[in-house]
């Protein structure tokens, strides 16, 4: 692939934003502009709460001014070695078909993050001497990726690729030093605002390490000693960097610093004996030192005189020039555009190191936005070529068209006696089919019906009563006040089907519940029946679900519409409703006294309703009876009047007379059921002055599945006749 003519590397550091653009001239890089725009305040400052926005800030002056040079030209940007991660090691010699797999396995093994949670390139250097092949692993994580693209997004930046600071540094001095692949081993340290790189050339391949020391650990330490004099961060930055401080300040700046300064050159050591180490017979006598921070007065010295260590600062560029006016300024900022320039001569195809840590998503849209033009090209000969095709065919057509013409007629009858063919078989498969579609019906949503119930028992159940409610203990039920039971009991339940106007089938159910439940301190039980967690609420929470065969409509539900029954009596609380039942419940669960004139709760029955009357009257006596009749007193036994009519209770006990035989023609003896096999009645649970409350509960259901039939078409005869 040939290389770009043009490109723009740019690198938002800590303290200040750098952009080189470059351009291949006669297959030389030569600069054409740059950029070092200082951030309002060093990001590093303990006072700068908002680093993204004096960020956002800084891209938004460089975008502004230079929109119109960064379209249609590749822009590669740089990530801090801190913010990434590397690994070097080295692979067997195995054939290059292989080499992907094994450094994938490799990859996984090293990068201490999921797999799936990282970008991640590799790099494969020349095989050394003893056959082994050197490579090496980079990764970032997603989540830093996405952060940081989103906000050049925002800026107007779109960078093609991401790269490592120390790559883009190595890049660069391969290039600007001409270093070959039996070039000599070649070091640069490249100390930052935040964190520092050793970076080791040798031979064709590089490595690199970054701790986390760097030159705003020189402006801290010189805040925490002149903190009593009130010096700041920004203080302290200008402190650290001034040429000629007076003889107290010099003192003090030089106390503060040794610290610092000691753990910079234990870090720098420590990573050259990491690298000789590794690599037996490399030693590192010279290197070249990058980064504004070089510029303290005797930093240079004291590590050079520590380690042993010919350090030399990069003062200018060898084979990249910029002409013009600016020139003197590019010069004096050389020390700190070195990692630009490796940006830019990746951007021109020229690096020794081609990494990107991009989302694999962004280069391959990239990729194919850039084979647009060629896709355009295809497109158009395709379509010239096919319509030199359809030419040729519409020809031949006119030939016909006569032809056509007369066979048209013919055409109409055979397709006609096709139609009634198909009519004919349709109407025929349908007569088949009408028996097995009509017994298949029947077991069509057979489901339903048990999900609704089971469904409204889950929601009264919500109501959350206590265990004595749900028991078989009348005195313990009537230990509780009516107001304060928290049961709902269902006394009803019906649903009609019906299709909506987007022709989906639904059910409209209709529950009919009693309860006794009052909030305090409020006459209507609707507070209790719509609090969180309760009956309404249940339905809202579960009207969609997978296991069901139908969801909610939530709309659908509404606070019912309550009628109070005291002693019999109705009232209706709120306004009318037109499905509440009027008739009397006296006989129910929350039945009304035998007697209205007792203060004393009784035992005994009253009616069921929907229960047909006997004629016989109820028995008379303390058990009172409802309109089925009931034995009861206030024991709550059940007993009653005796088979042989006796009230006595002792009776009652003994066993039943031996059956009657009759013979064929003789007739049985009358029977009265009411004496003879009383139902017993439910135990009435109220006082005359307590009251429940009944209402209807409507909601309605929408089935999954097929839609409703179309309804069939009227037929005009029969209004007529």
């Amino acid at each position: 692939m040939p290389p770009n003519r043009t490109a723009w590397g740019i690198e938002v550091g800590q303290f200040a934003l750098k952009a080189l653009r470059v351009e291949l001239v006669d297959g030389n890089v030569t600069v054409t502009d740059f950029a070092v725009i200082p951030h309002q305040r060093v990001l590093a400052d303990p006072a700068v709460s908002d680093q993204t926005g004096m960020i956002r800030h800084t891209l938004a002056a460089f975008v502004s001014a230079n929109q119109e040079r960064l379209t249609g030209v590749p822009v590669v940007m740089s990530l801090p070695g801190n913010a990434g991660f590397a690994r070097f090691s080295s692979l067997p010699s195995v054939e290059a078909k292989m080499l992907p797999s094994m450094v994938e396995y490799e990859a996984k093994q090293q990068i201490p993050f999921p797999i799936d949670e990282v970008e991640w390139d590799s790099h494969i250097f020349a095989q050394d001497e003893s056959g082994q092949c050197p490579i090496g692993i980079f990764a970032v994580t997603k989540e830093r990726l996405r952060e940081l693209l989103s906000l050049y997004s925002e800026c107007g930046i779109e960078p093609d690729v991401l790269t490592l600071s120390p790559v883009a540094v190595a890049n660069a001095l391969h290039y600007d030093l001409d270093l070959g692949d039996a070039s000599s081993i070649v070091a640069c340290i490249d100390i930052g605002t935040t964190s520092s790189d050793t970076i080791v050339i040798d031979k064709g391949s590089f490595w690199f390490r970054t701790f986390p020391i760097g030159g705003s650990n020189f402006t801290e330490s010189i805040v925490q000693t002149l903190e009593k004099q009130g010096v700041n961060y920004g203080k302290a930055e200008r402190i650290k960097v001034d040429r000629m401080p007076s003889e107290n300040v010099l003192r003090a700046r030089t106390m503060a610093m040794r610290g610092v300064t000691g753990q910079l050159v234990d870090e720098i050591g420590r990573s050259r004996e990491f690298y000789q180490d590794a690599h037996h017979g490399s030693e590192i006598h010279d290197a070249y030192g990058v980064g504004s921070t070089l510029k303290i007065s005797g930093l240079r010295t004291k590590i050079a005189g520590d380690l042993r260590l010919k350090l030399k600062r990069f003062e200018e560029f060898k084979r990249v020039m910029l002409s013009g006016p600016d020139a003197p300024d590019f010069a004096a900022n050389s020390i700190n555009l070195l990692t630009a320039l490796g940006l830019g001569i990746q951007g021109l195809g020229l690096a020794k190191v081609q990494l990107n840590l991009s989302p694999i998503s962004r280069v391959r849209q990239r990729i194919w936005k850039s084979k647009t033009p060629w896709f355009v090209a295809a497109a158009s000969i395709f379509i010239a070529t096919a319509g030199a095709m359809f030419t040729s065919v519409w020809i031949d057509s006119s030939a016909l068209a006569a032809l056509r013409t007369e066979s048209e007629s013919a055409d109409k009858e055979v397709n006609r006696a096709r139609e009634l063919l198909a009519a004919l078989e349709a109407a025929q498969a349908t007569a088949g089919n009408t028996e097995t579609a009509n017994m298949t019906a029947l077991l069509e949503d057979r489901e339903v019906w048990a999900y609704l119930v089971c469904d409204t028992y889950a929601a009264l159940a919500t109501a959350n009563p206590a265990s004595a409610e749900v028991g078989s203990d009348p005195k313990a039920i009537l230990a509780i006040a009516a107001a304060n039971r928290r049961l709902v009991q269902l006394e009803d339940f019906s649903g009609a089907p019906k299709v909506d106007t987007n022709n989906n089938r639904q059910i409209e159910v209709s529950v009919r519940i009693t309860l006794t439940r009052l909030p305090t301190g409020d006459p209507d039980p609707t507070k209790f029946f719509n609090e969180t967690g309760c009956v309404l609420d249940w339905f809202r929470q579960k009207k969609e679900r997978i296991d069901a065969p139908y969801t909610i409509v939530e709309e659908s539900l509404t606070v019912p519409n309550w009628t109070k029954i005291v002693g019999g009596t109705r009232e209706v609380q709120s306004s009318g409703s037109p499905d509440t039942d009027t008739g009397s419940q006296s006989g129910s669960g929350f039945g009304g006294s035998s007697s209205s004139n007792s203060s004393k709760p009784s035992f005994g029955g009253g009616g069921l309703q929907g229960r047909k009357k006997l004629d016989a009257p109820p028995t008379s006596g303390p058990s009172g009876g409802g309109t089925l009749g009931g034995a009861g007193g206030e024991s709550g036994d059940g007993g009653g009047a005796s088979n042989d009519g006796s009230s006595d209770p002792a009776a009652s006990k003994t066993r039943r007379k031996r059956t009657e035989v009759v013979g064929v023609d003789e007739k049985l003896p009358a029977l009265d059921l009411a004496k003879d096999a009383p139902i017993p009645a439910a135990p009435v649970l109220l006082t005359p002055t307590e009251a429940r409350y009944e209402g209807i509960l409507k909601f309605t259901v929408t089935l999954k599945g097929a839609t409703a039939a179309p309804a069939p078409p009227v037929d005009g005869s029969a209004d007529s006749q």
